[in-house]
């Protein structure tokens, strides 16, 4: 898979990495992309914060911990660097200056260190019920391409909306992404087994998402008008999950919660499908 002038040696990539990998085989990857990291910290839960829904399901919830991009560049960064393959930096932010002001820091303090980063686009999680468009990922995308310049690989990640991620894509696409990434977290609700608990609101990823992962790479690879590769991201465990959204389109694909389930899995995979062509090359 090409991103800009980057060649990824294998279709498995690893997302959300763990700050410290376990075992051998990584240097097999096309790339890693880190967790996602804002600019401030954003105090929560993690590990806590993950609720295993179903054998191959997990939800992440709302208030889950995120770490800020100093931290990843001082502590985590060297750890991951190691392997030898591409390093992603998935970043997110509130609005445009946020975006802004993260990617001038990792161009100042990772500069050539990373391949780039990932636009992690979220929805809103506010009350208001702000409306996510075309419009603002067109803008993140540019604010970083900006600040990163020419070289760096951008790849957004977008919402699993069906019915809308053409239209997003294109945004991204205008603004100067490089590769697309379908999908992040499906919004959803878990109620644990204790009655007495409260329902845990967080994003849905796993052999649940997998399905609509696989709508969404399909609705990208089937418009005319976007030219990016995609990346395939919900629900990989098997080396089968791999070949179907190779088969809907996507030149590579991102394995999260498989690698939280069973660590090591997605070096596993690397072994495994190294070999694999995508069908529309």
């Amino acid at each position: 898979m090409q991103l800009g002038s980057l060649t990824l040696q294998n279709p498995v990539c690893l997302a959300a990495a763990a700050w410290q990998l376990e075992g051998a085989g990584y240097e097999r990857l096309g790339a890693i992309f880190t967790r996602t990291v804002t600019m401030e910290p954003r105090p929560g839960l993690y590990e806590e914060g993950i609720w295993q829904v179903n054998e191959q399901t997990l939800l992440n919830a709302t208030n889950m911990r995120t770490e800020n991009a100093e931290i990843l560049v001082q502590e985590h960064l060297p750890n991951l660097l190691r392997y030898g393959v591409p390093v992603l930096v998935s970043i997110t932010a509130p609005g445009i200056p946020g975006f802004r002001k993260i990617a001038r820091f990792l161009r100042k303090e990772a500069g050539t260190q990373i391949a780039g980063v990932e636009i992690y686009i979220a929805q809103p999680d506010t009350a208001k019920g702000e409306e996510l468009t075309a419009r603002f990922v067109r803008e993140a995308t540019q604010a970083v391409r900006n600040e990163l310049g020419p070289a760096a690989v951008l790849v957004v990640k977008l919402p699993p909306w069906p019915e809308h991620i053409r239209s997003l894509a294109l945004g991204a696409q205008e603004g100067g992404a490089d590769a697309l990434a379908a999908t992040n977290l499906l919004k959803a609700l878990h109620l644990p087994d204790d009655a007495t608990a409260p329902p845990v609101a967080g994003g849905l990823s796993g052999e649940a998402l997998r399905p609509v992962a696989l709508r969404c790479v399909w609705e990208l690879a089937h418009d005319a008008r976007l030219t990016l590769p995609i990346f395939g991201t919900g629900g990989v465990f098997t080396a089968a999950h791999v070949t179907d959204f190779l088969r809907c389109g996507a030149g590579a694909v991102q394995i999260a919660s498989g690698e939280w389930l069973e660590p090591g899995l997605t070096a596993r995979l690397a072994a495994e499908c190294g070999h694999l062509v995508p069908v529309n090359q």
